[in-house]
């Protein structure tokens, strides 16, 4: 029998053998049971559903973030757009003496669009800049030396793909304006836009709104007469629009729509100044804007 040596005695085969085959230790050898695998993957599932659902509601809120923040820009670009225009109607002497001569502060294009409809509104006033805003380039009043202010028509309304857009007319008389602006995009997302004139029918006027009314309801050439009130009663065709009421301000409605879905957003009906509108389950973002402008009218 071979034997083996080593610095502490003899080791024979059979004994090299004996130990060779001995079983590794038990527990070098054990591994997960079925249950500890079960319970493993339950809590992983638990802890992947959980940072889904923060995930979710994170994108869910960003969403609603993101389409309230540009509806809010919308309605804040598309007020004081109409606003500041809407101040500037009006005219200077010796134009509003001649209610006859077709210049109105507020002109026969604003109509209601009836129901469920958006309506227009058109105004005029006198500038020295066209609607590019250009210095028109007329030589200065020889009088007063300032410059020589022409004509100018805007108008807003809503197209087909529910943008509020406007248009834009210039001319050295109310004959001879061209359109300078055809289609310029203001805002985007318009569910709905409105407009209601607040009237004056007193007679004389004291200047104070005594009702609210359509455009279908008076004659928005009236609105020339709050400047020039004593021609006003002497053209048959305007003495007696004055009894229905001279508008000397105007309420906008504005329903927005976010441009991209917000989900989780609970939409609800809306009524916009005379107009109501259903609610629409679609998961958009919406905001109703509103404000009242009162007519300038520059020689007041």
């Amino acid at each position: 029998m071979a034997a083996f040596s080593d610095a502490g005695g003899t080791l024979n085969m059979n004994t090299y053998k004996t130990i060779k085959s001995q079983p590794a230790h038990k527990s070098l050898m054990a591994g997960f049971t079925l249950v500890e695998l079960m319970v493993a993957l339950a809590l992983s599932t638990i802890l992947l559903f959980g940072m889904v659902q923060m995930f979710a509601g994170m994108k869910n809120s960003y969403r609603f973030q993101e389409a309230a923040a540009r509806v809010q820009e919308n309605g804040r670009i598309g007020i004081e757009f109409i606003t500041r225009q809407t101040r500037l109607a009006g005219f200077l002497q010796p134009v509003w003496d001649d209610p006859q001569a077709g210049y109105f502060p507020i002109t026969g294009n604003s109509v209601d669009g009836g129901l469920a409809a958006n309506d227009t509104l058109q105004l005029m006033y006198q500038d020295d800049q066209d609607c590019l805003g250009v210095a028109n380039g007329a030589a200065n009043h020889p009088e007063t030396q300032q410059p020589q202010t022409w004509y100018k028509r805007v108008t807003f309304s809503v197209n087909n793909n529910n943008e509020l857009i406007w248009s834009c007319e210039y001319g050295a008389s109310v004959g001879i304006m061209a359109f300078q602006v055809t289609t310029e995009v203001i805002i985007e997302g318009v569910d709905s836009f409105q407009i209601i004139y607040g009237v004056d029918t007193d007679l004389p006027s004291d200047f104070g709104i005594n009702s609210w009314k359509l455009a279908s309801a008076i004659d928005p050439r009236t609105s020339v007469c709050l400047q020039s009130r004593f021609r006003c009663e002497s053209v048959a065709g305007l003495a007696g629009a004055m009894t229905n009421g001279v508008p000397i301000s105007i309420q906008v409605g504005l329903l927005l729509r976010s441009p991209d879905i917000a989900s989780g957003i609970d939409n609800t009906a809306f009524t916009v100044l005379d107009q109501p509108v259903a609610a629409a389950n679609d998961s958009f973002f919406r905001q109703l804007f509103t404000t009242t402008i009162n007519l300038r009218n520059l020689t007041l």
